[in-house]
C-alpha cells in the first residue's frame, strides 16, 4: 500500500465518493445470511484453509448488512506500493498490517472497501482484508500483533514501500470487541502533519482472518471499526469455515 495509514484515509475517501455519491461499483452479490454475532470460542477448528475463492464467497456484501456501500478491491490496487517497513522490529507486525507484505504469509487473501452510508453525509469509510492461512499462521499472527501493540504505544518510525516516511505517533490498544475464536482491537495515530487516526480491527476463524482499516472523513476523533459490520463478517467467515 502507498503509504501506510495515509492510504488507507484515500480508500476510504474513493470508495465513500464512489459508493455514496454515485453508486458505481457497489457489490451487490450475496447470501442475504448474516446480521451479527461473533462465533464462539472453541467453535472453529483451525482445519484446512479456505481458498481464494471460499473468501470471495465469504466476504461481507450489503445484502448481509443494511447501511453500508461494499466494494471489491482488487489485490493490485491493495498492494501498490509494496511493503511497510517499522525502525524496530518488534513493532513490525503493525507496520506489515499498514502495507501489502505480512509473516507469515498468508495462503489466499480478498479485499473490500466499504462506506457507511448516513443519508447524504460520510460516515465511517474504511477495508477489509480476508485471509486463509495455513499451519498456525493466523494464531501467530494475531499473537505477534498483540506484542507489538504492547510494546510500540509510544509510536514508531517506519517507512512505506518506496522508503518514504509513514512514521506513527500512537497506538493504543482499544476494548476486544470478543469475536471469532480470538480477536483484538487498537488505533494509531500517524505522525504526518493530518495526524489521521486509524482504528484496526483482527478477528480469528480457524485459520482465517478478518483485519478491518476504518477511519471517519469528517471527524478522525470518532474514527472506528462498526461492530455491526464486524461481527456480520465474523459470523459469515464462520460458516464458511464450518462447511
Amino acid at each position: 500500500m502507498k503509504s501506510g495509514t495515509r492510504v488507507v484515509v484515500a480508500a476510504a475517501a474513493m470508495v465513500a465518493a464512489l459508493g455514496l455519491v454515485t453508486g458505481c461499483g457497489d457489490d451487490d452479490s450475496g447470501d442475504g445470511g448474516a446480521k451479527g454475532g461473533g462465533v464462539k470460542e472453541g467453535q472453529s477448528a483451525a482445519g484446512k484453509p479456505l481458498s481464494a475463492a471460499q473468501l470471495e464467497k465469504a466476504a461481507v456484501t450489503k445484502a448481509d448488512i443494511k447501511g453500508f456501500q461494499i466494494q471489491k478491491l482488487s489485490e493490485k490496487e491493495f498492494s501498490d506500493g509494496g511493503a511497510a517497513k517499522a525502525e524496530k522490529s518488534a513493532c513490525q507486525p503493525i507496520a506489515s498490517l499498514m502495507g501489502a507484505s505480512f509473516d507469515p504469509a498468508p495462503k489466499a487473501s480478498v479485499y473490500r472497501t466499504y462506506a457507511q452510508s448516513q443519508g447524504d453525509k460520510l460516515g465511517g469509510s474504511g477495508m477489509i482484508r480476508l485471509s486463509a492461512y495455513g499451519g498456525d499462521d493466523a494464531r501467530t499472527t494475531v499473537k505477534d500483533l498483540r506484542a507489538a501493540v504492547s510494546a510500540c504505544q509510544g509510536g514508531f518510525a517506519a517507512k512505506d514501500g518506496s522508503g518514504k516516511k509513514s512514521d506513527v505517533a500512537k497506538v493504543t490498544p482499544e476494548t476486544d470487541p470478543k469475536v471469532g475464536d480470538e480477536s483484538l482491537s487498537f488505533s494509531l495515530v500517524d505522525a504526518s502533519r493530518e495526524k489521521a487516526v486509524v482504528k484496526f480491527a483482527v478477528a480469528r476463524t480457524g485459520s482465517q482472518l478478518s483485519v478491518f482499516f476504518g477511519v471517519n472523513l469528517t471527524d478522525p476523533s470518532k474514527s472506528d471499526v462498526p461492530v455491526e459490520l464486524l461481527k456480520a463478517q465474523v459470523t459469515k467467515i464462520g460458516k464458511a469455515n464450518a462447511s
